[in-house]
């Protein structure tokens, strides 16, 4: 997931608008041209944490499986929505814990993050050019 463009201070400022009743969410998302729902995850973090809910860290953040299941299913037992639980449990982005939700349904299971795990490759077929075909036809005649 890309960093955000935004500062800390920015998305600070724009939660504080709201809350001190300067704009209503599409009032804001069209003046700064940002989607209604990120300010309303910005309000909803502002609120419980402050500006300190919107300094950037070094690298990802790391959830273990247990967290991850603890929040999908925070949000399933109706505790409250993907904002709410993004906003109390500090998760990155709504669309993480959305992806959670969606894994969590599919029965796939949640794992922890691990950013030094296996690289994983993609099967292909390999294409072999036409003096390769030739001397591979010619080994073969010459085993038979």
């Amino acid at each position: 997931m890309a960093k955000s463009p935004h500062t800390p201070e920015f998305k600070a400022k724009v939660s504080q608008e709201y809350l001190d009743r300067l704009g209503s969410f599409p009032f804001l998302a069209n003046k700064y041209s940002i989607g209604s729902q990120t300010i309303q995850s910005w309000v909803s973090k502002y609120k419980l944490y402050g500006i300190l809910a919107f300094q950037n860290k070094a690298g990802n953040k790391k959830y273990t499986s247990e967290f991850k299941t603890m929040c999908v299913e925070a949000v399933l037992s109706g505790e409250g929505s993907i904002n709410d639980i993004t906003a109390k449990y500090n998760i990155s982005s709504r669309s993480v814990l959305s992806s959670w939700i969606s894994r969590y349904n599919a029965n796939i299971e949640l794992k922890d993050y691990n950013p030094k795990g296996e690289v994983y490759m993609v099967n292909s077929r390999r294409k072999t050019t036409i003096e390769e075909r030739k001397e591979i036809v010619k080994y073969c005649r010459t085993q038979s």
